[in-house]
C-alpha cells in the first residue's frame, strides 16, 4: 500500500468533500468546544463520533503512520505530565483523549476540504462583516494551512535522501541539528517558490472569490451536529 503524507487534502467524491467548507468548519469548531468543555464521557461520545467518520470516509490512518508517529509521542508526554502534575490517570485519559480528537479533527477537514475552497468560503462569509478585510483574512488563513502540507513533504524529502545516503540511524544531539536544518532549509525553498507562483499570477489577498454553493447536505450536517453536542451533554450529566 503507498504511504500517503499527513494533512494533504484527497479530491473524493463523498458527502464530507461536497459539503460547504464553512458549515464544515463550524462543524468542528462546534464539536472541540464541547469536547474541552464536558467531561470524559461526553468527550468519549464526541471521539467516537469523529472515530466512525473517519471510518465512513475511509480516512487513511494506516498510511499516515510515519507522520502519527510523532503525534504518539506527543500523546505520551501529554499522558505522562498530566499524571505526574495531577495523580488522576482519569485526567491524564481525557487529556490525551481530547488531543487525539484534536488531531483526528484537524486530519478530515484537511483530507475532504481543499484550502482554496477554504477560503473562497471564509472569506465571503467575513467579508459581509463591516470595518473587515474578509478576503484578506481568509487569504491569510489559506496560506498559513498550506504550509502544513510544504513541511511535511519537505520532511518526508529529507528522510528519503538520508535513506539514499544510508546516513547513520541514530539521532545524537548533531543528527539532530542537521536533520532539522536540513528541513527548515528546504521548507524555505518551497516557501519562496510558493510565493513566486503567487507573484506570477499576479495574487492579491483581498481580491473576490466565487464561495462555493450550499448544498441540502450542509442543512444535515449541521443538524446532526446539533445532535451530537447534544447527546454529549446528556451523556455527561
Amino acid at each position: 500500500m503507498a504511504e500517503a503524507l499527513i494533512f494533504h487534502y484527497r479530491h473524493q467524491m463523498r458527502f464530507l468533500n461536497r459539503a460547504n467548507p464553512l458549515i464544515k468548519l463550524l462543524a468542528i469548531i462546534s464539536l472541540c468546544i464541547a469536547l474541552f468543555a464536558l467531561p470524559l464521557a461526553g468527550a468519549l461520545t464526541i471521539s467516537l463520533a469523529f472515530v466512525a467518520v473517519a471510518a465512513f470516509h475511509r480516512l487513511p490512518i494506516i498510511r499516515y503512520r510515519r507522520e502519527l508517529r510523532y503525534f504518539a509521542a506527543l500523546t505520551l508526554l501529554i499522558i505522562a505530565t498530566d499524571f505526574f502534575v495531577t495523580r488522576s490517570t482519569a485526567v491524564a485519559v481525557l487529556s490525551a483523549l481530547r488531543f487525539i480528537t484534536v488531531i483526528l479533527a484537524g486530519l478530515l477537514l484537511t483530507d475532504c476540504t481543499a484550502t482554496d475552497d477554504l477560503a473562497r468560503s471564509l472569506g465571503s462569509a467575513l467579508h459581509r462583516l463591516p470595518w473587515i478585510d474578509g478576503w484578506a483574512i481568509a487569504s491569510t488563513i489559506e496560506l498559513t494551512l498550506s504550509l502544513l502540507p510544504i513541511l511535511f513533504d519537505a520532511a518526508k524529502e529529507v528522510s528519503d535522501a538520508r535513506k539514499a545516503r544510508l546516513a547513520p540511524r541514530k539521532w545524537p544531539l548533531k543528527e539532530l541539528t542537521s536533520l532539522g536544518s536540513q528541513i527548515f532549509s528546504l521548507t524555505l525553498d518551497k516557501v519562496e517558490d510558493l510565493s513566486l507562483a503567487l507573484q506570477g499570477r499576479q495574487f492579491s489577498p483581498s481580491q473576490a472569490r466565487r464561495s462555493p454553493p450550499y448544498r441540502a447536505g450542509d442543512l444535515w450536517l449541521g443538524v446532526t451536529t446539533i445532535a451530537l453536542v447534544a447527546l454529549a451533554t446528556v451523556v455527561s450529566r
